[in-house]
């Protein structure tokens, strides 16, 4: 495994330097690179870690200086960034979410990738993840992580039941885990109430996503121009979920408008078995020495794993000047590649999207979440409107509350979302 990570690395290392002295950026070239959280001169971890990044990055190529630019978490931030994009000066390389992809490729703001991609290395990102960064048929963005979402369990409950945890080798069908939670919804002997299931599930927080595709459904068609999760499959893994809390009264009272901070409360305070969650939540239960297990997601109808996640991917600022150019892509294939993993200590947060870096699989629960995202599904880039957003979860809460059933709320938010996406798919 060393040796095919090392000469991996070679290998990217003699393509970048060709890439680069084919656009004749052995001249020195700055190019300036915004980064959300960070701040010059700042002694917090992301700040320090940003920085050690650029200079790992400007060790390996001296003749490139990459300025940081720190815009904050926050609305203004965001106007920051905008407002560069919109100019094109002195950006060059950025975060983007594959929500932003159409809009900006319509604009002829971002660059195609693929001019800067080594023979071979499209095979070393997962086709999921390529599939995402893609936009009329290009590629329009490096993908870098994704925030796979497994399932976290209290071994402690787990052995006072005798139940074992499901492997990737051998994962619970849906009904194994509904046993499961009835099982685990039980009173302890100190008298805690115990409930065997929760997950995020307040409007906009959702983490029980990889639920849409259990049963083989999807939200959005794969081309992006239908909204699909009213149909069979879908609706019937959605039903299924809300009746772990409507019928089967596992989950705890406030499912369905809890959000993530307090599900992850719950788990740590013991009073609920398993949750489904994103990867930091590894290093936060660590960090409290808490126990914890982490396990595949049931498999439903389509017999198959699941997860599904947030994605991190950077995005190439087009420019004329093809030396800025080809620096740009260099840095930004940099940012999501084994180098950077093995030059900085800690870099992977989340599991990464190419093939070649296993780096964040250090341990049995890491390497869960590695495996996982071979099976995730990501939908199609799409920019939804803020509106449309905000009353499809609001269906998806309806179902959650029992309000509704999971094909009357499907039913009532289909043509509405369906007449975002023709709007969207008809834009020019």
């Amino acid at each position: 495994m060393q040796t095919r990570r090392l000469l991996h690395s070679i290998f990217l290392l003699v393509v970048l330097s060709l890439l680069l002295q084919a656009c004749g950026t052995k001249e020195p070239v700055t190019i300036y690179y915004y980064r959300r959280g960070y701040v010059e001169g700042g002694t917090d971890a992301a700040s320090l870690k940003a920085r050690a990044i650029v200079d790992a990055f400007q060790k390996r190529y001296p003749y490139i200086t990459v300025n940081i630019m720190g815009i904050p978490y926050t609305p203004e931030g965001t106007a920051q960034l905008e407002a560069a994009l919109n100019s094109r000066e002195n950006i060059n390389v950025f975060s983007v979410a594959p929500s932003m992809l159409p809009d900006m490729v319509r604009r002829g703001i971002i660059s195609n990738i693929e001019p800067f991609l080594a023979e071979g290395e499209k095979e070393d990102f997962y086709d999921n993840a390529l599939e995402l960064a893609t936009v009329n048929g290009k590629v329009y963005a490096w993908p870098q992580w994704v925030t796979a979402v497994a399932m976290f369990g209290n071994p402690v409950y787990f052995e006072e039941k005798g139940i074992t945890p499901p492997t990737i080798e051998d994962p619970w069908t849906w009904q194994e885990f509904v046993d499961a939670c009835r099982e685990l919804t039980y009173i302890r002997a100190d008298g805690t109430q115990v409930y065997g299931f929760s997950s995020a599930s307040a409007p906009g927080q959702e983490l029980y996503l990889p639920v849409f595709y259990l049963d083989g459904g999807r939200l959005r068609s794969p081309d992006a121009r239908r909204f699909t999760l009213n149909e069979p499959e879908a609706v019937s893994a959605l039903q299924k979920l809300a009746d772990l809390h409507l019928v089967e009264n596992v989950t705890p009272p406030d499912f369905g408008t809890v959000g993530q901070t307090d599900v992850r409360n719950q788990f740590k305070a013991g009073t609920v078995a398993m949750i489904m969650e994103t990867p930091s939540f590894i290093t936060e239960l660590e960090t409290e020495a808490l126990p914890f297990v982490v396990f595949p997601n049931p498999v439903g109808e389509s017999g198959q794993l699941v997860t599904t996640g947030g994605f991190g991917m950077f995005g190439v600022v087009q420019v004329d000047d093809e030396n800025v150019l080809a620096a740009s892509h260099a840095f930004a294939r940099y940012l999501t590649s084994l180098e950077v993993a093995q030059d900085i200590p800690g870099y992977q947060l989340a599991p990464s999207l190419r093939r070649s870096n296993t780096i964040y699989a250090t341990d049995e629960f890491r390497s869960v979440i590695s495996h996982l995202v071979a099976y995730g599904i990501y939908e199609p880039p799409v920019d939804i409107s803020t509106e449309v957003s905000e009353q499809f979860t609001q269906a998806l809460q309806s179902i959650m509350l029992g309000e509704k059933t999971a094909q009357q709320a499907m039913d009532e938010i289909a043509p509405i979302y369906q007449q975002e996406l023709d709007r969207l798919n008809s834009s020019p």
